[in-house]
């Protein structure tokens, strides 16, 4: 059985990656150990991946057959990684980048992969890391051993990022939900589907090199929040506002920056055309919310911000 090395692996994207490559491969996570799997079929390794001695400590000794790093988030992540495995001896690297490359201001959507990266992203030196990440990978790596997947909004169980389990709560107790003016397109992929186009790359059913990844419909804002209200079974209460009246950022109090995000998948579609119909994803990941709403705490600042939108509404409705 060949040896797969996962970068992360301990939390929603990792979780569900691991989940579909440890009975396929002899599988290996590598994190800080925060988060145990305790999993028979998974063998645990701790180091910072800041750390390039802990990391050449506790991979020097080791060889495998492919990598999947999902916790990279900068050149400097990658290089420690290169630098700590015996990269001759490895088969394929996938890495996993993000829609947020690309360079909004210069580009129409859907942005394609051979398109302008960089530019100034709402996602600063996120999105800046990643292109950092991704040109040093295409650097150090043989071509035909590297896969870039560029995935949009990533959605489903044990989702961390406050944003379906939001939106399920501000419906649940009844919260105005604010929604850009701009009512923008956001493109997702359910997490396991991401975990399997993965797999499909560790199989070589989707050969190297770089694919945008998500779903072939981009729904605006307001129709991600019905799909939310469908799952659920209660009424969303909606608002629109213009930040720019307010002065306000979209992300203070809405999951999403004001810009469509929409991605060509046309390129992947050749060769994987797994989807999770959408309301089918977001039954899942309510499920799972309702497993920890009771734990789950709205932000102090996102509370504040809300409850003056709401001020400033009801003012100007007078």
């Amino acid at each position: 059985m060949d040896k797969l090395l996962i970068m992360g692996g301990s939390y929603f994207i990792g979780k569900r990656i691991v989940e579909q490559l440890k009975d396929t491969f002899d599988t290996y996570v590598l994190n800080r150990g925060n988060k145990p799997l305790n999993d028979p079929k998974v063998t645990e390794l701790k180091a910072d991946r800041n750390n390039q001695k802990e990391m050449k400590s506790v991979l020097e000794n080791l060889r495998f057959d492919y990598i999947v790093d999902v916790s990279g988030l900068n050149k400097t992540h990658e290089e420690i990684l290169i630098n700590s495995i015996q990269v001759n001896q490895m088969k394929k690297i996938v890495f996993i980048s993000s829609s947020a490359v690309y360079n909004i201001q210069k580009l129409s959507t859907p942005f394609k992969e051979d398109e302008e990266l960089g530019g100034d992203s709402p996602f600063k030196d996120y999105a800046r890391n990643k292109v950092e990440a991704e040109a040093y990978l295409s650097s150090v790596i043989d071509k035909d051993k590297l896969i870039m997947l560029r995935p949009p909004v990533v959605y489903g169980e044990e989702n961390y990022v406050l944003r379906e389990r939001l939106i399920f709560k501000m419906i649940e107790e009844n919260m105005t939900i604010y929604i850009p003016k701009t009512n923008n397109q956001i493109q997702f992929v359910y997490a396991n589907d991401l975990a399997i186009q993965i797999k499909e790359a560790l199989l070589n059913i989707i050969p190297a090199g770089i694919y945008n990844v998500g779903n072939l419909v981009a729904p605006h804002f307001d129709e991600w929040v019905y799909l939310c209200e469908k799952v659920t079974g209660k009424k969303a209460r909606i608002k629109f506002i213009d930040t720019k009246e307010y002065e306000i950022e979209s992300r203070s109090f809405f999951p999403f920056f004001d810009y469509d995000n929409i991605l060509s998948v046309e390129k992947i579609r050749k060769y994987s055309d797994i989807e999770t119909d959408m309301i089918k994803g977001l039954k899942r990941a309510y499920a799972d919310y309702l497993k920890i709403k009771d734990t789950l705490n709205i932000p102090q600042n996102l509370l504040n911000t809300l409850e003056k939108l709401n001020q400033l509404t009801n003012e100007k409705e007078i």
